[in-house]
């Protein structure tokens, strides 16, 4: 189920996985300041300046990953871990013009964030460890 990722499992590509249902797939995506808002939810900081590698190295201590096919399987990881875990989805959409990648949105649904309905490529539900 939960998975904790090595930063060599999103950046070195001999040891990355192609699978979307891996969540190394979607971490992948993440740039320097997607990294950095993970790194605030857990009231981390590091200086902006920070590679984006070192960023992900320190976030990847703090997070458990799942990936999920759709809006249900969130909510009842959500409803099952709300009262003892910190969580955070990462939704990536896509554009009408390119589906091949998703821009993250961080969701978070303690503070009744909505997911989205319309062009998700995939869910990353985060928890904290």
């Amino acid at each position: 189920m939960f998975q904790s990722i090595q930063p060599d499992e999103i950046f070195d590509l001999s040891k990355a996985q192609a699978s979307e249902a891996h969540p190394s797939y979607w971490l992948a995506q993440l740039c320097k300041a997607d990294w950095l808002y993970l790194l605030k939810f857990v009231d981390m900081k590091l200086p902006t300046k920070t590679r984006k590698q070192t960023m992900a190295e320190v976030a990847l201590r703090y997070f458990e990953f799942v990936s999920c096919d759709g809006r249900s399987e969130v909510w009842k990881l959500w409803t099952e871990m709300r009262n003892d875990h910190r969580t955070l989805v990462i939704q990536f959409r896509h554009s009408e013009a390119d589906w091949s990648r998703g821009q993250p949105e961080f969701v978070d649904l303690e503070k009744n964030e909505p997911l989205g309905f319309v062009n998700i490529a995939g869910r990353l539900f985060c928890r904290v460890k």
